[in-house]
């Protein structure tokens, strides 16, 4: 182990399959206080996506530009709550640009590690940093929360989207950081 272990790990990767050394290296990071993170998929598809679908995980579905699942997130019963992945094919918002997720880049052809370009991304490796960043908020408002503490305030403080309620498309709903720092910071 490190000598500090991080607090929030997010795992935008993913792909088939089940593996029981993720599933014990999930629990481990679980058992050290670590909230775990995992992006769904991008295949529009109901079919298991690993590590977001291991027990212990947070899994991130992804929504365009108007709250709407977006058409590449994978959906499942294992899918836990929503958050901002984009759609770069369409322009909803008609501001010019590609209703993406603003990132940096690194120019790969100067230096790997020069940001000196932005580019629109969209998928649920980009939703799932959205959870991530929110849990670091709360933690920012109280640093005594504990793993399960962070999971009930990211999904309980959830915009309802879809079918009333939990649903394979959104999970718990989308992400609310207003509300979920608000509840995190004593009402």
């Amino acid at each position: 182990l490190p000598p500090q272990s991080a607090h929030i790990i997010n795992m935008s990767l993913g792909g088939p399959g089940v593996s029981q050394t993720m599933q014990d290296a999930v629990a481990d990071a679980r058992n050290a206080g670590t909230l775990v993170i995992a992006a769904a998929g991008n295949a529009n598809s109901s079919d298991p996506f690993s590590p977001a679908v291991l027990n212990g995980v947070i899994s991130v579905s992804a929504v365009d530009a108007q709250g709407v699942k977006a058409p590449y997130s994978n959906f499942h019963p294992t899918v836990d709550i929503a958050a901002p992945g984009g759609d770069i094919e369409v322009d909803r918002t008609g501001d010019g640009y590609p209703d993406g997720v603003l990132s940096c880049r690194p120019n790969d052809r100067s230096n790997p590690t020069d940001y000196d370009a932005y580019e629109f991304y969209e998928g649920t490796s980009m939703a799932a940093p959205h959870v991530a960043g929110v849990a670091a908020l709360l933690l920012a408002a109280d640093p005594t929360l504990s793993v399960p503490q962070l999971e009930n305030i990211l999904l309980s403080t959830t915009t309802d989207r879809g079918a009333p309620g939990r649903d394979d498309e959104y999970g718990e709903g989308l992400i609310n950081a207003f509300a979920a720092v608000q509840m995190a910071a004593g009402g």
